[in-house]
């Protein structure tokens, strides 16, 4: 085992309860902290086939080679397939001087686990639904927290009505008093921590403190710097990175790539899939994103690129 010694000198026992959550408590964590790296330890396949947003995998059987590579500021989350690889993990973790890392018990207890604890609906709004499909002539049946998600940490929120006769579809469903609520699966990391209240206007309303995405305002270079300060930099800063503006000129944004991003092989994906996407999506005023750093100057890139 590679073992950091100077920093694993402990008398206490491994206590597994001080670093397991309940799914809540995961996903808490998970919107809250302000430099969070969440682990998938179970296979590419299972990865491939569903995984939290912005987790990185690493299959257990890698898990103790990989221990020297893993951040000493921040929080580590883990989670994955098996119960005694997920305690493993956490043990090799704390005997290395780790001490702000978290799991949960298994992938799927944190996606089944959701329940009306992940959600806050105001007496009002409770009010304002009961009532709705009370004067509905049983036409309705409930709500359904729509949420379309635009980057790893940042979605936009919305409410329906469900219908009686709407089609079923892959829902996980909250069965409130009076009511119940519908989340689509896929949307299940999005949703904890979301509230549901009546706007200004009387109208429901779906917010979530952490990752709503919320309008901005200000000049182009303003909103660019938001949005960066917001979406991208979290994203690219479990990665050793960040983006920084250097300028605005007839409609163009030139973005320089620094740290782990500098010198990256992926940085085209980078700049296209990500953040390129999230900066002209709520700022139409730029027509074009232009990456100007020195990438031949990366000392130390998170991916680097193959020599050809």
């Amino acid at each position: 085992m590679f073992k950091f010694n100077d920093l694993s000198d402990k008398d206490e026992e491994f206590n597994v309860q001080d670093h397991l959550l309940t799914p809540r408590k995961f996903f808490e964590k998970r919107r809250k902290a302000k430099k969070v790296y969440v682990f998938d330890l179970r296979s590419s396949e299972d990865f491939e086939t569903s995984h939290l947003p912005g987790a990185h995998n690493l299959p257990f059987e890698n898990f103790e080679d990989s221990i020297y590579q893993m951040p000493f500021s921040g929080e580590i989350m883990l989670y994955g397939g098996d119960e005694k690889e997920l305690f493993s993990a956490a043990e090799i973790l704390y005997d290395n001087g780790f001490e702000t890392f978290y799991f949960i018990d298994s992938y799927d207890s944190l996606i089944g686990g959701v329940d009306e604890s992940f959600i806050d609906i105001s007496q009002k709004a409770q009010e304002h639904i009961s009532n709705f499909l009370n004067a509905s002539a049983e036409k309705f049946k409930g709500i359904s927290i729509i949420i379309e998600t635009k980057t790893d940490s940042k979605a936009n929120y919305s409410i329906q009505f469900i219908e009686l006769s709407a089609t079923p579809v892959e829902n996980i469903s909250i069965d409130l008093e009076k009511f119940q609520v519908l989340v689509a699966k896929e949307a299940i990391p999005y949703l904890e921590g979301t509230e549901v209240d009546l706007n200004d206007k009387g109208e429901l309303e779906a917010f979530n403190p952490s990752m709503s995405i919320t309008e901005i305002s200000g000049s182009v270079e303003e909103q660019i710097q938001h949005v960066l300060d917001e979406e991208v930099n979290p994203m690219v800063a479990s990665h050793g990175g960040v983006v920084s503006l250097l300028e605005v000129k007839e409609h163009n944004a030139y973005l320089e790539f620094g740290g782990g991003c500098q010198g990256c092989g992926m940085i085209d994906v980078t700049l296209k899939q990500g953040v390129e996407v999230m900066i002209k999506s709520q700022i139409p005023e730029i027509e074009a994103i232009y990456d100007v750093t020195d990438h031949a100057g990366g000392t130390n890139p998170y991916y680097q690129p193959s020599a050809k």
